[in-house]
């Protein structure tokens, strides 16, 4: 490989280091969207997205942010692991949630 070839394959690395798109997300989010929609759907409820993500939103705004960046496209890794307490604290927000959209749905 001479001097050439080698400079190209430098500049070639570079230029794909800083075409790597980082995403920054709220671990919960993926998680309350998740067990939102079964809650919603054990409910006498409307199941469509507007009520699902108004839900998610009410919920997502009383939990604290978790923020943590990814790679776009990958799954995020390392998320903390949550202790039955906050599970419990989490499907009690998602009912009163739910039920708040229930009573009155914005659409």
């Amino acid at each position: 490989m001479d001097s050439k070839d080698t400079a190209l394959q430098a500049e070639t690395t570079q230029e794909d280091a800083q075409k790597e798109e980082y995403i920054l997300r709220n671990h919960w989010e993926d998680k309350v969207i998740e067990r939102s929609r079964a809650m919603i759907d054990k409910m006498d409820m409307c199941t469509c997205d507007k009520c699902l993500y108004d839900v998610a939103a009410l919920v997502l705004n009383k939990l604290p942010p978790q923020y943590v960046t990814t790679h776009k496209g990958n799954l995020m890794m390392k998320i903390p692991s949550t202790s039955a307490k906050t599970e419990l604290e989490l499907t009690v927000l998602i009912s009163r949630s739910a039920m708040m959209v229930k009573e009155k749905p914005m659409h």
